[in-house]
């Protein structure tokens, strides 16, 4: 893997969420089936869709650059996945495992945040505003996911933890 230049760097980071979207669409599947709130796992599930079409936006920006993606493992989203099936293993109450995924979302929408950023501001730096404009698509969705789960965690919050 030749990582020599600053373009490389780009399309390693870019391998990299490229591999983390897809498990992240798995992964949504996943915990969307396990949540005991409505509003959650329609929410997730909706993000899961919204997921597979960020993907095909990045098969877009490979085309564009006339690559394709590395084989770049994105130990983040692996992490998260992760400690998700090690928090589950200990049958955790449903209401328990609801408020950890929601927390474990919102992990990976603001990795997903952090990520995207550096990509645009790269692509904007080597002059490239149309892959900038394609991955700040991607961003602003990422923007809007992560807001509706704050929403979504605080509702959750004050329902579970406030004093009754």
């Amino acid at each position: 893997m030749r990582l020599k230049e600053p373009r490389d760097l780009l399309l390693y980071e870019l391998s990299a969420i490229y591999a983390g979207e897809k498990a992240i669409a798995d992964m949504l599947k996943e915990v969307a089936g396990d949540v005991d709130d409505d509003n959650l796992a329609k929410m997730l599930k909706t993000h899961q869709r919204e997921t597979k079409d960020q993907a095909k936006i990045l098969d877009t920006c490979f085309k564009h650059l006339g690559e394709t993606p590395m084989d770049v493992p994105c130990g983040v989203i692996d992490a998260i996945r992760q400690e998700y099936r090690e928090f589950t293993a200990n049958k955790p109450a449903p209401q328990v495992l609801t408020m950890f995924a929601l927390g474990g979302a919102l992990k990976v929408e603001h990795f997903e945040i952090a990520t995207y950023r550096g990509l645009v501001d790269k692509a904007m730096m080597m002059g490239d505003t149309e892959l900038a404009q394609n991955l700040t698509t991607i961003l602003h969705q990422e923007e809007e996911t992560a807001g509706k789960l704050e929403r979504c965690a605080s509702e959750l919050d004050h329902k579970v933890l406030a004093p009754a």
